[in-house]
C-alpha cells in the first residue's frame, strides 16, 4: 500500500487584545470584517507576550510528527496526514491519542502590560487556558473558541497551590517562571471541545481557540507644569493603541494640591488639549490604576 504524505492544520490558537485593536472607542469586535482586516494588518501579538511550548511538549511534538507555525495573530500546530480527499477528515500519520496534552508557557512580553490589560495579576499565581478543567477543580472557565468568543478574567487565574501544582506537574523551571502569565494545555478530547474526532482523525476545519484580552480603562490624571493643582477625568477612558478619545473640558474635575482660590480666580480648563496618556506612565493608588498626562 502506498500513500502520499501532505499536511493539515491540528488547531489554530489567536491571541488578540483590546488595546491593539481597538479604534479609540470602537470595539474591534464590532467592527466589519473589512476593518478588522485593517486592524490586524499592523498587528502582532508577539510584541507583548509569547506562546512557547515547554520542553515536555517540544519533545511530543517531534515524536508526533507536529510542526509549531506562527503568525502575527497567534500560532498553529500543523500534522503530517495520510492522503485523503480534502473534504473528508485525515488519519495523523503517527496516530494522536486521545488523552494526549500539549502544553504551552504564556509568558508577558511587554513591561506595560499589566497596565493596560485588564487583569489582575497576582505574584506567583497563575492563568490556566485549556479545554479541561483543572486539577480537583470543578465548573473552571474553558478556553474560548471562535464559534463562542470570550474576554479572559481574572476567574482563569488558579490559586497558589493550585500554581505551585501547577509548575511541578509540567517540570517548569524556575527560569521559565519569570514573567510567566499562565499555561495553555489542550487535551485531543477535551471535557466539551475535542480537537480530533471520535475516530482520532483530524476534521476538515480545525478548532480554533482564541486568547483574547480586553482593554483596562483608567482615570486619566493631567498634571500643569509648575502648577497646584490637576484635572482627572470623571469616569475611567479605555487605554488604545489606535484612534482617538476625545476629552473635553466637561469631562474633568479639577484638584488642587494647595489653598483653593475664591471662585472667580478659579483655573479655566478651556483652553487646553488634551492628549490620551502613555501608558508606561501610570500611578497605582490602592490597586486602581491611574494614567498620567503632564501638559
Amino acid at each position: 500500500m502506498s500513500y502520499s504524505l501532505t499536511y493539515r492544520t491540528l488547531f489554530e490558537l489567536n491571541v488578540l487584545h483590546e488595546y491593539y485593536l481597538n479604534s479609540g472607542p470602537d470595539p474591534f469586535r464590532g467592527m466589519d470584517p473589512v476593518q478588522q482586516q485593517l486592524m490586524l494588518k499592523n498587528y502582532a501579538f508577539n510584541g507583548f507576550l509569547r506562546v512557547v511550548p515547554t520542553a515536555q511538549t517540544v519533545k511530543k511534538l517531534n515524536n508526533q510528527k507536529l510542526l509549531l507555525r506562527a503568525d502575527h495573530k497567534g500560532l498553529q500546530i500543523v500534522a503530517s496526514i495520510e492522503s485523503t480527499a480534502p473534504a473528508n477528515p485525515a488519519a495523523p500519520l503517527i496516530s494522536l491519542d486521545d488523552n494526549l496534552e500539549l502544553h504551552f508557557l504564556v509568558k508577558i512580553g511587554d513591561p506595560s502590560f499589566e497596565i493596560y490589560t485588564d487583569l489582575t495579576l497576582v505574584k506567583n499565581e497563575l492563568f490556566f487556558f485549556s479545554n479541561i478543567q483543572p486539577p480537583d477543580t470543578l465548573n473552571f472557565p474553558y478556553l474560548p473558541t471562535s464559534a463562542d468568543p470570550e474576554f479572559f478574567t481574572n476567574g482563569y487565574r488558579l490559586d497558589l497551590p493550585q500554581s505551585q501544582e501547577l509548575t511541578t506537574l509540567l517540570g517548569i523551571s524556575r527560569e521559565e517562571q519569570l514573567g510567566l502569565l499562565g499555561v495553555i494545555t489542550l487535551r485531543m478530547h477535551g471535557d466539551e471541545v475535542n480537537i480530533t474526532d471520535t475516530n482520532g482523525k483530524i476534521p476538515v476545519d480545525p478548532v480554533r481557540f482564541e486568547l483574547e484580552f480586553a482593554n483596562r480603562s483608567t482615570i486619566w490624571k493631567y498634571y500643569f507644569q509648575n502648577a497646584d493643582y490637576y484635572a482627572e477625568t470623571t469616569s475611567p477612558k479605555p487605554l488604545t493603541r489606535n484612534g482617538y478619545i476625545e476629552i473635553d473640558p466637561g469631562q474633568l474635575t479639577l484638584h488642587y494640591t494647595g489653598p483653593e482660590p475664591e471662585p472667580e480666580e478659579e483655573f479655566d480648563l478651556t483652553p487646553y488639549y488634551y492628549p490620551a496618556p502613555d501608558v508606561s506612565k501610570a500611578e497605582i493608588e490602592a490597586g486602581n490604576f491611574y494614567s498620567v498626562i503632564y501638559i
